[in-house]
């Protein structure tokens, strides 16, 4: 799968994909601090690996990549109405199907 390496100085790289969306976002704006975010969606939940600030001099490098193993995300945010509504529906087919 292809996704994206992320090394933010001389830090370990970030290794993010996601069959939904992954993204890295550099934000620069003179109201808010400058800072990189670096997250992505999966079916249920919403993925941040990085979300911090960066300073003059900060070197950040992004290739794409050929991924077999993912970073782990240092937060995942669940998106609670959608769990319901996927459990729902798998009881239903599970009903179908005479499992339950």
């Amino acid at each position: 799968m292809i996704g994206f390496e992320i090394r933010i100085n001389n830090r370990e790289p970030v290794i993010i994909t996601s069959y939904d969306v992954a993204f890295v976002m550099v934000n620069c704006n003179y109201s808010f601090d400058d800072n990189i975010y670096i997250g992505g969606t999966d079916t249920l939940s919403r993925l941040v690996w990085v979300d911090e600030n960066l300073k003059i001099g900060d070197k950040v490098v992004i290739k794409v990549v050929e991924i077999s193993k993912v970073s782990p995300p240092m937060k995942v945010i669940y998106d609670k109405d959608k769990m319901k509504i996927k459990y729902e529906q798998l009881k239903v087919e599970l009903k179908v199907k005479g499992l339950i």
